[in-house]
């Protein structure tokens, strides 16, 4: 199946049902650690669920405001929300240097900024999911970490290189981050349609294959009910 270019979801009337996991055999989804589900909505759109930590609330919830990604709300857990990670059967993946320019955009709500660990927007290279998000081989991201809206590049396994935009996400407020990637690979970023105060240059390699992503972990402070409103992916 050819690689897809664009999926667009709106949460807050995907419906949600799960057809099985990621390793093909069908079947109960599960959540152990590195467990890997597929999420199918009843649009029919797919999304790739791993689990950081163990979830007793084994995937994420459809509710009226959205998908509630915050699952057990302990500690150290989480998950990692993509298109396919690594073959792009039917997933959305674009190729920097071949692809035009693309983007994400996905809205959340956080109750408790002081609660995250981590919670990543962005594109990352297609390859398996990795357990911390400072593994990844190459990546370009909003991290919001404790109410900080900072961005994280890695290129080629290097070190992450951690930029904070200086601007903060309060109790409770709903925004829209957004990851643009131009046909170079040239990475921009916006917060609710502007660019951030502050960022680092970035430029992924051609020929690298990405895809989009959330990464959520909670802190000890509990982010809460962290809900995704819509998922937007596409070419700009």
């Amino acid at each position: 199946m050819a690689r897809r270019k664009k999926q667009y979801i709106d949460f807050t009337s995907a419906g949600s049902g799960i057809t099985g996991t990621l390793a093909g055999i069908g079947g109960a989804t599960a959540g152990s650690t590195g467990s890997e589900n597929i999420l199918k909505f009843s649009n029919n759109e797919t999304l790739y669920h791993h689990v950081n930590g163990t979830q007793t609330i084994l995937i994420p919830a459809v509710t009226a405001t959205g998908l509630n990604i915050g699952q057990d709300q302990t500690n150290d857990d989480g998950m990692e929300l993509s298109t396919d990670p690594v073959t792009g059967s039917g997933g959305v993946q674009f190729v920097v240097g071949t692809d035009p320019a693309f983007y994400f955009a996905c809205t959340i709500n956080i109750p408790d900024v002081s609660g995250t660990d981590d919670l990543a927007v962005g594109f990352r290279k297609a390859e398996t999911y990795q357990a911390a998000l400072d593994n990844y081989d190459e990546m370009a991201a909003f991290n919001v970490i404790s109410g900080d809206i900072k961005t994280e590049t890695i290129i080629n396994a290097a070190a992450t290189v951690t930029t904070d935009t200086t601007d903060n996400w309060a109790d409770a407020a709903t925004k829209t981050l957004k990851v643009l990637v131009s046909a170079a690979g040239v990475v921009t970023y916006q917060i609710d349609g502007a660019a951030p105060t502050a960022s680092a240059a970035f430029t992924f390699d051609s020929g690298e294959v990405v895809i989009p992503f959330v990464y959520m972990l909670h802190a000890s402070d509990i982010a809460g009910a962290v809900t995704i409103t819509s998922w937007d992916v596409g070419y700009q």
